[in-house]
């Protein structure tokens, strides 16, 4: 049996607009369904196991945290169980808009956003802090576009719109490993370390959020993802000062207070350890790139 539609793209794309922006707190459930639109969420704030069911039957149930960008296409279909914590920005799109917009296909995120697929994605795009707060005041001004409509709306919620996309979709970071139903306890803890990567953690306080022991907790979180909640928020923090080092004139030590680490040099420190290059080196190798 097919999956009911919730809504149709006519009742929820006005006639003269090519695309609608809505933020919402979610359900605690919300049933699977399929739509014959394009639709792209956003996670503001919380988490929730996300069903996401491709034309093939293939189906894929993980976890979501703040930061996550996924998209729905036509022919797909999908629902939330868990989400009444979850904030979602919802785009939803005419399927035949986004070709005009073929020329964003060399950026290295659209593929597994807007690509053609014959199945589900693992795992989903994920957005850095900074690189969300750019995003989410997108979203936010084209929220107001859309409830408001005022004159002009229809040009500066396309302009916001991809403005959005681009900060999304052209960094090569944004690719987040599967968090399966089996992670659902410790995506709170997760959420809070990709939230404010700045703020100092212990492994007791990371636990007490997934009301775990420490000792399960630490199992559990390697378990998931591969590495301790300690290396993990290193990683965070890590995505963090390269997006700031890329787009933004900060200086290593205001990067380094942004970021959580304790000071400059040791940021400088573990920087080169881990991609063999400096800060500096690496802020001068990105201009480099971007004027090419």
């Amino acid at each position: 049996m097919e999956p009911p539609d919730f809504f149709t793209e006519k009742e929820l794309i006005g006639p003269n607009l090519p695309l609608t922006i809505e933020k919402a707190r979610q359900m605690d459930c919300v049933p699977v369904h399929g739509h014959d639109f394009i639709e792209i969420a956003f996670v503001a704030d919380g988490s929730a196991l996300h069903r996401h069911i491709g034309p093939d039957g293939h189906a894929r149930l993980g976890g979501l945290i703040q930061g996550d960008l996924f998209s729905v296409l036509p022919g797909e279909s999908h629902g939330y169980e868990r989400c009444g914590s979850m904030v979602l920005y919802n785009i939803f799109l005419r399927p035949e808009w986004i070709e005009t917009y073929r020329n964003l296909e060399r950026l290295p995120g659209w593929r597994r956003l807007l690509g053609r697929r014959s199945t589900v994605p693992e795992g989903c795009l994920h957005l850095s802090p900074a690189a969300r707060s750019r995003a989410t005041q997108c979203l936010d001004r084209a929220v107001y576009e859309c409830r408001f409509a005022p004159p002009g709306c229809e040009t500066l919620l396309i302009a916001l719109f991809l403005e959005f996309l681009i900060t999304a979709i052209r960094t090569g970071e944004a690719d987040r490993g599967e968090l399966g139903e089996s992670s659902f306890g410790i995506l709170d803890s997760i959420s809070l370390m990709e939230g404010t990567p700045e703020k100092r953690f212990s492994l007791r306080q990371l636990a007490a959020v997934s009301n775990m022991s420490v000792p399960s907790y630490t199992k559990k979180f390697r378990q998931a993802t591969g590495v301790s909640p300690m290396e993990y928020l290193f990683k965070v923090r890590l995505v963090q000062v390269r997006h700031f080092l890329a787009e933004t004139d900060l200086s290593i030590g205001e990067v380094a207070t942004r970021c959580g680490f304790c000071t400059p040099n040791y940021l400088i420190k573990l920087f080169r350890r881990e991609l063999g290059i400096t800060p500096a080196q690496y802020r001068k190798e990105q201009f480099e790139n971007s004027v090419k």
